[in-house]
């Protein structure tokens, strides 16, 4: 469940949001193994990357005739970002597109320029492709922290896991990392690993000012993720009628959705 800028596209960790005002996101690149359990893939050497990174960024800027201002990022959510300026584009790509093919950097002109739907295609799929190659935020066995100042969150998802889904969801839970301390103007509540089984919440909810429900609310919307996996090639913020219409059976949803925007900017700051 997050709140979010509809300019946002996240890949790979599921539903979500990341935060409000022009700025989107895309997708990434070539084959490469596997990685072994634990693997980092960390940004490649920056001599390596500076004459890959000017070459694309030169592709991109005759493709969309105007400057572009390239920055290479390791975030497995956001793969492709970016901010219009008045004279200049800036963007944000994941370090997997340095090599993409002609296909692949057109349809991120396509998407920058016009949002099209085919192009928007062609980069999830590209995506998808190259998941494999894409860190991981955090080593798989590293035990999550689910014990807050004011929520435990194993209890929460156990409570609703009998309660709600017949104890069907098998999945482990904890906060995330607290993120860094730059203004944000959305932020992702929860999001659930399709690959390593887990939820992570927003450690803005471990507040004393949260209700317990708003907690409930956004866990129980982690969970269906597991019960409705993305069909391949969808939009990774959009849900399934079946999905939006578990989600309205939940009890309290409107009154913690309004919660949730009326609150915004305290989470925001926490």
């Amino acid at each position: 469940m997050s709140l979010r800028s509809p300019m946002q596209l996240t890949l790979f960790d599921g539903p979500g949001a990341s935060h409000p005002e022009p700025e989107r996101p895309r997708s990434p690149q070539s084959p490469a193994p596997a990685p072994s359990p634990g693997e980092r893939r960390p940004l490649p050497a920056r001599a390596d990357t500076l004459p890959r990174a000017a070459e694309l960024a030169h592709r991109l800027s005759t493709l969309l005739k105007l400057p572009i201002h390239l920055t290479l990022t390791d975030n497995r959510a956001t793969l492709v970002s970016f901010r219009r300026h008045p004279n200049a584009l800036r963007l944000r790509v994941h370090h997997l597109f340095l090599d993409a093919p002609d296909e692949v950097v057109r349809a991120i002109a396509v998407f920058v320029g016009q949002g099209h739907a085919r192009a928007r295609a062609v980069l999830e799929e590209y995506t998808r492709e190259q998941r494999a190659r894409v860190r991981r935020t955090r080593r798989p066995g590293a035990p999550l922290k689910a014990r807050g100042q004011c929520f435990e969150l194993r209890a929460i998802l156990e409570r609703l896991n009998t309660t709600h889904f017949d104890g069907r969801i098998q999945a482990d839970i904890g906060w995330a990392r607290r993120p860094g301390r730059k203004q944000r103007k959305t932020i992702r509540l929860a999001i659930y690993d399709e690959r390593l089984r887990e939820i992570r919440v927003h450690p803005a909810l471990d507040q004393p000012h949260v209700p317990a429900f708003v907690v409930d609310a956004v866990v129980f919307h982690a969970m269906l993720h597991q019960l409705f996996p993305e069909e391949p090639g969808s939009c990774p913020s959009s849900h399934s009628p079946g999905f939006l219409e578990r989600e309205r059976a939940f009890p309290l949803l409107d009154a913690a959705l309004r919660w949730q925007h009326e609150h915004l900017r305290s989470l925001l700051r926490g």
